[in-house]
């Protein structure tokens, strides 16, 4: 395969997955805004995260079933202080999400940037670059 080839397939890649991610991060969005926030579930407490590769948990319990809501600092501060913040459930996905939580912007936005880099690597102008360098060294 050749190295053009492999940046070209890695950059589709990346597009489609930005596109899926996007799409998910939508669809929470039109989740918060058709359904009201739901008030009946039982609050069971939180677990902190142990070291920084971790997310805080927060145990939820919502028609007899128990869930683990995996969020970040932020939320957790809320609850500390008293303060809940709204929660949606995704019937179709038996999920349970705070609100702007079901998939942040940022992953998606985060996978079109590393798109846009391979994109940009994979370009004639730089393999040609890459190509002479190589050459240099191997000269030497």
């Amino acid at each position: 395969m050749k190295i053009r080839t492999l940046f070209k397939t890695i950059s589709c890649t990346g597009l489609a997955l930005s596109l899926a991610l996007y799409l998910l991060y939508l669809y929470g969005n039109h989740i918060e805004k058709t359904q009201k926030p739901i008030v009946d579930y039982q609050y069971n407490g939180y677990e902190e995260k142990l070291n920084y590769k971790r997310s805080n948990t927060i145990l939820i319990t919502y028609k007899s079933k128990q869930y683990k809501l995996h969020t970040g600092d932020r939320n957790l501060n809320k609850i500390k202080s008293g303060i809940f913040p709204k929660l949606y459930y995704a019937s179709e996905t038996d999920y349970l999400f705070f609100e702007g939580d079901y998939l942040p912007v940022g992953y998606a936005q985060a996978a079109l940037i590393f798109t846009f880099i391979f994109s940009g690597i994979g370009t004639p102008d730089f393999i040609t670059f890459l190509r002479h360098h190589i050459a240099q060294i191997e000269n030497q």
